[in-house]
């Protein structure tokens, strides 16, 4: 066994030891707690599930993160196997930023795969890293490391020489709401200038915020080449980067070679088979949205905040 695949082995194994006392609990809500305008609430039923409920209509259809007890490296939501696909465009990433991090599924899946990757991750809620830690065996150190802070803030005090190979936001809510700070040009143009030079950037929108079409013409803005992967969760991945363009075949190409070579426990694959050109999403009318600019907001864009 090569070094790599015993560290992998190794890890899971902790990863399992840190969660084996959830075996032991009772199906049904084993926590709670107010954060917000919401309980943060864990669910286990095979399953480990963080979800958001809304503490005035008690909504409780917001699931935050996931986690299989008995494969705890498996991406469960098809959105997080979808932002995977970063990969594809730069697939030995040296340092990786991510804006949100919820149960820390991705970021666990990134640590695990990538022995030598450094992982950045920005939250703001300490409540939220602390479940992560106590129910989804997440364990930071010098390789995955979390700031209780906006991930726009983060990303504004770094310096300039600190680059990342895969930038990601994933920081909506289950109703489809993105702050806005988040998805702005302005902010985008931050990110660009925090990208190496064969970085990308890897967004998590929801369809039910209905300002898709402004995203991705947000982000068209900045980064020139934009790949677009509707998942069956109703989640929209919108991929950017600067580097040369690809076809779908070669995405689907390189995924398989991806999927053969680190055994991932979750169907790349079937991610790659979903990508869309923007040519293909006529339908967005592009030409008629507007773009997010930090000083001029859509008027109706807060109204979906909270429900």
């Amino acid at each position: 066994m090569n070094n790599q695949k015993y560290w992998q082995t190794k890890n899971l194994e902790a990863i399992q030891q840190r969660i084996s006392w959830l075996h032991e609990q009772p199906d049904g809500i084993i926590f709670s707690q107010p954060s917000g305008i919401h309980f943060l609430t864990i669910k286990i039923q095979f399953i480990i599930q963080l979800v958001l409920v809304e503490q005035v209509t008690l909504k409780m259809n917001w699931v935050q993160s996931i986690l299989n007890l008995n494969n705890p490296i498996y991406l469960i939501f098809p959105y997080t196997q979808a932002m995977m696909l970063a990969l594809v465009w730069n697939s030995q990433p040296q340092k990786i930023y991510i804006a949100g991090f919820g149960g820390g599924s991705i970021p666990q899946a990134f640590h695990h795969y990538f022995p030598d990757t450094i992982i950045e991750c920005a939250e703001v809620d300490a409540s939220i890293l602390s479940i992560a830690q106590k129910f989804f065996g997440v364990e930071l150190n010098d390789r995955l490391k979390v700031k209780i802070q906006d991930g726009r803030e983060y990303l504004e005090q770094q310096t300039q020489e600190n680059l990342y190979d895969i930038i990601m936001i994933d920081v909506a809510f289950g109703n489809g709401y993105m702050s806005y700070n988040l998805a702005t040009k302005e902010f985008y143009e931050l990110c660009d200038r925090h990208l190496s030079k064969s970085g990308v950037i890897v967004v998590n929108t929801l369809n039910s915020n209905d300002f898709e079409a402004e995203y991705i013409k947000t982000i068209k803005t900045v980064f020139p080449y934009i790949y677009i992967c509707h998942t069956s969760g109703k989640n929209t991945i919108i991929i950017g980067t600067r580097s040369y363009p690809i076809n779908k075949a070669e995405i689907r190409e390189k995924a398989k070679l991806l999927q053969d070579y680190h055994q991932f426990s979750f169907p790349l694959v079937d991610r790659a088979n979903e990508i869309k050109m923007i040519d293909e999403l006529s339908n967005l009318n592009l030409d008629q949205v507007s773009i997010l600019q930090d000083t001029a907001s859509p008027a109706n864009y807060f109204d979906s905040w909270l429900f």
